[in-house]
């Protein structure tokens, strides 16, 4: 019986662990700009297709080495691009963050419906990070996992650093606080929020890489994933990354619970009834502000 709980509190913070490092872009982004990103899930799944070109048509030498040194600088350009050449004009206008959370839904579509058809409908699965499992006493894991759990808490430790060490994450941190006062001292407000975008692209799109080992690359899993993220982010507060990194680890613990002990169809209900409930009690989320 202990053992069963620890498997499940292992799969759980391996989840959790992916959920932030995607969650965590999603509220960085809604923090700076207040406005929100519905093409975020359609970044995941371009993650999981980039990997599985390098790694499957292509078989290029390195493995995931390779696709991680190209990924990230991939996804980097893709998302200060598209923020410059889509959202930015955007600001120019009144009330754009609503425009643009309708052009980013129908970004969304169109990314959607391109990878449907570039690659067809049918699933793509990529091959293992490392095979085999790993035997500590009567606990059995799988090498994978491990090495999935411990690339997305280095990916958190390396977007904590750049937020607190460099004059990018300062910019970031300030911009989020207080825009106006930002602009005032200098701060280059839109090049601020193409970074801001290109780091959330960055940050989903190897999630995606990383979750698609285990559940396939599919080119409708944007639309669930774009609710998963929001979940924890309304969860833990809009806007608030150290809210998302604490829901994204709750919500992480709750799915393998409920999926081990009730069956995985009842995740969803589970997942949303929290929500509800903390909504209910608390509408700013965990630690949202009012």
């Amino acid at each position: 019986m202990l053992i069963e709980i620890l498997d499940v509190i292992i799969s759980g913070l391996l989840n959790g662990s992916v959920y932030a490092l995607m969650a965590i872009g999603l509220a960085l982004v809604y923090g700076v700009t207040k406005a929100f990103n519905f093409a975020y899930g359609s970044f995941y799944t371009m993650g999981g297709y980039f990997a599985w070109v390098f790694l499957v048509p292509l078989n290029l030498p390195g493995g995931y080495y390779t696709v991680f040194l190209t990924a990230i600088p991939f996804l980097f350009v893709v998302g200060f691009f598209l923020e410059k050449l889509l959202v930015a004009p955007l600001r120019k206008r009144s009330d754009w963050q609503m425009k643009a959370m309708m052009l980013t839904l129908g970004l969304s579509l169109f990314l959607d419906i391109g990878y449907i058809a570039m690659f067809g409908p049918r699933l793509k699965s990529l091959p293992d990070i490392v095979e085999g499992t790993l035997d500590i006493g009567p606990l059995v894991f799988m090498k994978q996992d491990l090495v999935i759990f411990i690339l997305s808490i280095s990916g958190l430790l390396c977007f904590a650093w750049i937020l607190n060490n460099t004059r990018v994450g300062m910019a970031v941190q300030a911009v989020a606080q207080n825009p106006i006062g930002a602009q005032i001292v200098g701060i280059p407000k839109d090049r601020v929020f193409a970074a801001t975008f290109a780091i959330s692209t960055i940050m989903v799109g190897i999630g995606g890489i990383l979750l698609s080992q285990k559940n396939f690359v599919n080119p409708q899993a944007s639309t669930g994933i774009m609710i998963k993220a929001w979940v924890i982010t309304a969860f833990g507060g809009m806007g608030s990354i150290k809210g998302s990194l604490y829901a994204a680890l709750i919500i992480g613990m709750l799915e393998a619970f409920v999926g081990y002990y009730l069956g995985m169809i009842h995740i969803d209900i589970a997942v949303l009834t929290l929500l509800l409930i903390t909504l209910a009690f608390r509408p700013q989320g965990l630690m949202g502000r009012e």
